[in-house]
Order: C-alpha cells, then sequence, then structure tokens
C-alpha cells in the first residue's frame, strides 16, 4: 500500500509538472507547433513520463486550458465577494475586470488557439463546446450577481450577456498585449475593458430594478 500510494503521489506530481510547464510553452510557439519533445524538455521529464499520463500535446493542452479558465473564474468569485456591501458601483466593475484579466495574459492566448484550433477541426470544436458550456453558466452567474449587486437586472438573456462580456474583454485584453490600447483605459499593462465601454454595458444591457 505505501508503494503504491508513493507512486501514485509520484505521478501526481509528474502530471502537475508537465501542466505547469506547458502553459509556457503553448502560449511562446503556439499549439500546432508544440511537439511532446517541447513539453517534456520543459518540464525535466522523459518522454516515458508523458505518455504515462497522456496521450496527446492535444489532450495536455485542453487541460490547461481548463485550467486556466476555472482559475480566472475563482479570482472573480473572490474579486466580487471582496466588495463590501454598499460600495459597489459601475466603477467597481470595471476595476474587477481589470484585476481578474490582468493576471490573464496566458489564457487570452490559449483561448485564441483553441477558438482558431476549433474552427478548423470538427473534433476540437466539440471539445471547446463540452469546455465551454459550464464556463459560460459560471460566467452568466457572476455577472447575475454583479447586477443584483448594482441593483439592476438584465434586458437581454443573461448567458447572451456573458457571451458579449466575454468577447469584448478577451478581444480587448488580446489587442492590449500587441499594444493596441483602443478597448482599455490606455494605461501601461492595462488589460481590462474601458470606463466608458464598460459603463454602456451595465447600462445599454440592463436596467433599474
Amino acid at each position: 500500500m505505501a508503494v503504491t500510494t508513493k507512486t501514485s503521489r509520484r505521478r501526481e506530481h509528474t502530471r502537475e509538472r508537465l501542466l505547469e510547464a506547458a502553459t509556457d510553452v503553448f502560449v511562446e510557439k503556439g499549439l500546432k507547433r508544440v511537439t511532446v519533445d517541447d513539453l517534456v524538455q520543459a518540464a525535466g521529464f522523459t518522454r516515458g513520463a508523458f505518455y504515462s499520463n497522456f496521450e496527446s500535446v492535444d489532450e495536455v493542452f485542453f487541460e490547461v486550458f481548463g485550467r486556466h479558465a476555472r482559475a480566472l473564474l475563482d479570482r472573480a468569485r473572490m474579486a466580487i465577494d471582496a466588495v463590501p456591501e454598499g460600495e459597489f458601483d459601475v466603477d467597481t466593475v470595471g476595476q474587477l475586470l481589470e484585476e481578474v484579466t490582468s493576471a490573464g495574459d496566458a489564457w487570452v492566448v490559449l483561448h485564441t488557439e483553441f477558438t482558431l484550433l476549433a474552427v478548423r477541426n470538427a473534433e476540437a470544436a466539440a471539445v471547446l463546446a463540452t469546455a465551454s458550456d459550464p464556463l459560460r453558466r459560471q460566467v452568466a452567474e457572476l455577472i447575475g450577481e454583479v447586477l443584483h449587486r448594482l441593483g439592476r437586472r438584465p434586458t437581454v438573456p443573461l448567458e447572451q450577456l456573458a457571451q458579449i462580456v466575454s468577447v469584448l474583454q478577451v478581444h480587448a485584453a488580446l489587442l492590449a498585449q500587441v499594444g493596441d490600447a483602443s478597448l482599455t483605459d490606455g494605461r501601461p499593462g492595462s488589460r481590462g475593458m474601458s470606463a466608458l465601454l464598460v459603463d454602456k454595458l451595465v447600462r445599454g444591457f440592463s436596467e433599474p430594478v
């Protein structure tokens, strides 16, 4: 039993290290240029260690994507919960987007890679749809909570609003990474949508309760 437990822990450590190292490799090289050798070299393991945990590079990519998405959602929940009652306003929404997105540069690139792959590959499109559905629902729940704390209600279905906000925010962050601040406030390192855009989104797609 002790030997089995030790082996299991070692395998979990190997898997974790491979996933951690994979993020930088995918961001730097792009999914379709990454090889198994790239991943094991970055993690400091052998090909045997890779194939004892994963079947393909795509499998690693899908798991890395999911991990980053869940981490961003967790960060968003904590940021929302940290705002005291009575201090929530439209400016707060912009600050929350900035706080959450500024730590998500890697995920923005991974999301773009995944979307492009899905456009060209039916299997990847199915995986993306399966991964996106629960994430979209969670984003919708977070937006619903934000609107509730603003004393507002959505004028379109929450999941549609979640899509609108996500697309704009991801595009704003992606542009900012290449030096285009047209959708942000223009501050160095800023990734969140501009205060004007946030205000228009809130007031354009919701109404006072």
